[in-house]
């Protein structure tokens, strides 16, 4: 199936346009993402979407995860 345009696809606001992660980790952890999140000035969310990007990129697969949230 080929993929679909830039113009074809949903706006980025459109709930349907993306799908969520749920995921649990330790206090210490959750902290320190919060931490870095803080000192970055950014988000958790943008957080988890570069490291899905660098995993990706591990495995030679295209970095394709996008940020939904950002106004674009």
């Amino acid at each position: 199936m080929p993929r679909a345009r830039k113009a074809d696809r949903k706006a980025a606001r459109d709930p349907d346009a993306f799908k969520a992660v749920l995921t649990r980790m330790n206090h210490e952890g959750w902290r320190a993402l919060r931490m870095l999140a803080a000192e970055r000035d950014t988000k958790l969310n943008a957080l988890a979407i570069e490291a899905f990007n660098d995993l990706l990129a591990k495995f030679g697969k295209r970095r394709s995860v996008e940020n939904p949230l950002l106004d674009k």
